[in-house]
């Protein structure tokens, strides 16, 4: 676990593919402060880099949506172990939680908007990681409160994000 004022994170990365070669050292560091920027207190992560064929399973086996995609995010636990300080929404969160996140789909969406693989999988770790904290997408409210907390924490590596509609 590292320790700091802002809170005690595990990340745990679970390199299940063999497509885009990952900085496991970087990835940890993006999961630390997207959840230090959502000033979540505890955290315990497991981000999982598959292929497409292996989130398709996962779509399909805990979705019921047979096709693959980016991320998938899995809250096992979420508590508020601290009165929030702020209306984010990990504001005082202590969370258990996995990210399941297609390094495929990442290459080839990178290749449409024209940045690098590694800025698309920055991409889905921070919105897998909202998720985890309580953001949604569904309706088109959330979604843009979600996009504006993406774009916010995606700054912290001079990131814009694209977006398909």
């Amino acid at each position: 676990m590292t320790g700091d004022l802002e809170g005690d994170y595990f990340v745990e990365i679970a390199d299940q593919q063999g497509i885009l070669s990952i900085d496991e050292d970087w990835l940890r560091r993006v999961v630390e402060q997207t959840l230090k920027e959502e000033r979540v207190v505890i955290a315990e992560i497991v981000v999982a880099l598959v292929n497409d064929a292996r989130i398709h399973e996962v779509n399909r086996e805990h979705l019921e949506h047979d096709y693959p995609t980016d991320v998938i995010s899995f809250v096992y636990e979420s508590s508020r172990v601290k009165e929030p300080a702020s209306e984010l929404r990990g504001d005082g969160l202590s969370l258990d939680g996995e990210l399941v996140i297609s390094t495929e789909t990442a290459v080839r969406e990178a290749s449409i908007y024209g940045w690098e693989p590694e800025d698309e999988l920055t991409l889905y770790v921070v919105h897998g990681l909202l998720h985890l904290c309580g953001y949604d997408d569904l309706s088109p409210e959330e979604r843009q409160l979600m996009r504006t907390r993406e774009q916010l924490i995606l700054k912290n590596w001079n990131l814009l994000p694209h977006y398909k509609d």
